[in-house]
């Protein structure tokens, strides 16, 4: 081979090689473009942006752009996005994931769906959304969306989802019937024209079956949207986010007719979250008490590791169990505790910040936080407690077990702080003889104890109240600094 004739291969080698490497990354690259809008009230929008980007770039070819604003209990928030001309310029699909309904400005809302209505981007609307922007006195945002809600049920509580659609390519792997791990059903006044449902849950508080999973077309604007998705553990379900992406590619015309993505709309494969503790429980719910800054001066570490009771005692044979990285105290009636029983930290704690959620799932009895006590056998049940109980939800107050009893009563802002059903975010600051309780970002108790000389130095307790009916009780989080800083941490300014 002549010295030209190598030159002329090597060049058409290398020609090669740059137009396959070129293929390879245009490959690579996500086919799709979305905007994620989040935030506002009532919900972990922190984590949630990460379960809906992530979860669904691993089912289909998408990258995404986040706007995330508002504080976690404000419901007035302008999301500044909306105000900039053609925002919605440069993207396949948006979703809605926003918690705004106290803004009463019609022209701010008008707007977003003018916007959608010139660009013809498709969106997607998920849970809150649909009671985003309630107080306008406009119907274009329900229009967009394609029904109206402005309540949810009163009770928290697993949905059976049914499918009512099986033959809609978005619904083609959908189970008969889905059970969520938890839910909130939203209570539908009106399904607007070209909106089309495709499952629903029954209410047994308005006795009939309510649209949670839907699409609609509104002046050529695509939409999906589901009602389902309060609990990240109903979001990070397969079933939840397998829908929403088939949902996603509905929207922009990459859905086949078998429910598969079009080619090139593949996602990356499912992986775990980011947010996964590597050799830890899979997290099927939101670590909140994880995601609180503690202050510089503290040093803040886990009582529960997630995994298994070590550092704690009771009767973990019998009432207390570990699920998905929550303890669980579970009583039957045939076995319930006639004496209250606790779980306890094996350590003592004086003036402590324990960051902790709760949640009261099955029975109407109280549960609490036992502090500044100690072990007590009371009628042969060797781990009850005398000392002070922080109660909790369903009879907010302070309490001094086997000695005063009740020494505060809630005076009404626990009690409206109170997720009735859901899990409750909670702070307690105990320092010398004072009690300051935060629960859902507001404080609800400020209390000093008239006798210091009970407040001693006890183990952590998590109380399985005395009863005669089943009960279900959830702890999850459990993180306490010692020696604390003299302020609450997660109340809202």
């Amino acid at each position: 081979m002549n010295f030209v004739l190598r030159r002329a291969l090597a060049a058409f080698l290398l020609v090669a090689l740059f137009f396959s490497q070129t293929s390879v990354a245009e490959d690579a690259k996500p086919k799709l473009k979305g905007l994620i809008v989040a935030g506002g009230c009532c919900h972990d929008y922190p984590r949630q942006k990460l379960i809906i980007s992530e979860g669904l770039s691993q089912r289909i070819s998408i990258a995404w752009d986040i706007v995330h604003e508002g504080d976690e209990n404000g419901k007035t928030h302008k999301v500044s996005v909306y105000g900039k001309p053609n925002w919605s310029d440069g993207y396949d699909v948006v979703v809605h994931n926003e918690c705004f309904g106290a803004i009463e400005d019609v022209d701010f809302v008008e707007g977003i769906v003018s916007e959608h209505k010139r660009s013809g981007v498709p969106a997607v609307f998920v849970h809150c959304a649909m009671h985003s922007y309630r107080a306008a006195q406009t119907d274009e945002w329900r229009k967009l969306i394609g029904v109206t809600s402005r309540r949810h049920e009163k009770a928290k509580r697993s949905l059976a989802v049914r499918n009512l659609a099986a033959d809609n390519p978005i619904m083609a792997s959908f189970p008969e019937v889905w059970k969520t791990p938890n839910g909130e059903l939203y209570v539908i006044e009106n399904i607007w024209p070209n909106c089309t449902p495709l499952a629903a849950a029954y209410s047994p508080e308005t006795e009939s079956d309510q649209p949670c999973i839907w699409i609609n077309n509104y002046d050529n604007v695509r939409i999906f949207g589901t009602t389902l998705g309060h609990h990240n553990e109903t979001m990070i379900a397969d079933e939840w986010l397998d829908t929403v992406s088939r949902g996603v590619l509905w929207t922009v015309k990459k859905l086949n007719s078998d429910g598969t993505p079009a080619e090139g709309c593949v996602g990356t494969g499912k992986a775990p979250f980011s947010f996964e503790n590597a050799g830890g429980p899979s997290p099927k719910v939101a670590d909140w008490s994880k995601s609180i800054k503690f202050p510089a001066s503290e040093k803040p570490a886990a009582l529960f590791n997630g995994k298994d009771f070590t550092g704690w005692e009771g009767h973990a044979d019998k009432y207390f169990s570990i699920q998905d990285g929550a303890i669980i105290a579970k009583n039957s009636a045939e076995n319930a505790p006639k004496v209250s029983t606790y779980l306890l930290t094996e350590k003592k704690y004086r003036n402590f910040r324990l960051i902790y959620e709760g949640k009261l799932v099955e029975s109407k009895m109280h549960s609490g936080i036992a502090m500044w006590g100690k072990k007590f056998d009371k009628d042969g049940e060797s781990h009850s407690y005398q000392g002070h109980l922080v109660m909790f939800p369903s009879n907010w107050g302070f309490y001094d077990l086997y000695r005063r009893n009740s020494i505060y009563k809630d005076d009404g802002r626990a009690k409206k702080a109170d997720q009735v059903g859901d899990w409750n975010r909670m702070e307690i600051l105990a320092i010398g003889n004072r009690i300051r309780f935060a629960v859902n970002g507001q404080e609800v108790a400020d209390w000093e104890d008239p006798m210091p000389e009970l407040c001693e130095a006890g183990p952590i307790g998590l109380q399985l109240h005395s009863n005669q009916v089943p009960q279900e009780v959830h702890f999850r989080g459990l993180i306490l600094s010692e020696d604390p800083e003299d302020r609450l941490i997660t109340v809202s300014k």
